[in-house]
């Protein structure tokens, strides 16, 4: 038998709920991999199936995590390196601020510099893309990365160290010990 009219009725409201709280955090996600059409249409379809699993979607912020896993799984055929390249480009400008008080020129070598990044981030294999995303752009805490990709949050750490060292290695930056675009979690020391 299908649901009550009651259970409908909280169930569509915990929805727009969820919706209206997460909805631009999961948009943002999807641009960062895909064009914009297709960033719509991944948002739209993550949310479908967050309505068709509403009793699965965990309560409160803990609900973000699971769209991003939902959103990763809905976009994860959808890579192509160019089309990536592009949408990140495009993404970055979105994200520029239009009344910035910076000067033209730092504009422009903030732009130079992020385009080569971008450039080496989409020379590097999928899997350290993503790890770097989601730590570096997404700033999710290492165990929710670990969480999302199905593994601890030891190895997450791991993960984006080889990640962070194969990307300053494709910008050609001699490896180092402690890179401040690696993200350090709770319990990491220095020796």
């Amino acid at each position: 038998m299908g649901k009550s009219v009651v259970d409908e009725a909280v169930a569509e409201e915990r929805f727009r709920s969820i919706y209206a709280a997460f909805e631009r955090h999961v948009f943002a996600y999807c641009l960062r991999r895909i064009d914009r059409d297709q960033a719509i249409d991944c948002t739209a379809e993550t949310f479908l199936v967050a309505w068709r699993r509403i009793d699965d979607v965990p309560a409160g912020q803990a609900a973000l995590p699971w769209l991003y896993r939902t959103a990763h799984h809905v976009i994860g055929d959808r890579y192509r390196s160019r089309t990536r390249r592009r949408a990140l480009v495009g993404a970055l400008e979105a994200n520029s601020l239009p009344n910035s008080v910076d000067e033209p020129e730092a504009v422009v070598v903030r732009r130079e510099a992020d385009a080569e990044v971008l450039a080496a981030l989409d020379r590097l294999r999928p899997a350290d893309q993503e790890v770097l995303r989601l730590a570096v752009w997404e700033e999710l805490p290492h165990r929710e990365i670990g969480e999302l990709l199905g593994c601890s949050a030891h190895a997450v750490d791991q993960r984006v160290h080889r990640a962070a060292k194969r990307l300053r290695r494709e910008l050609g930056e001699p490896a180092r010990a402690s890179a401040p675009m690696t993200p350090r979690t709770e319990g990491q020391g220095g020796r």
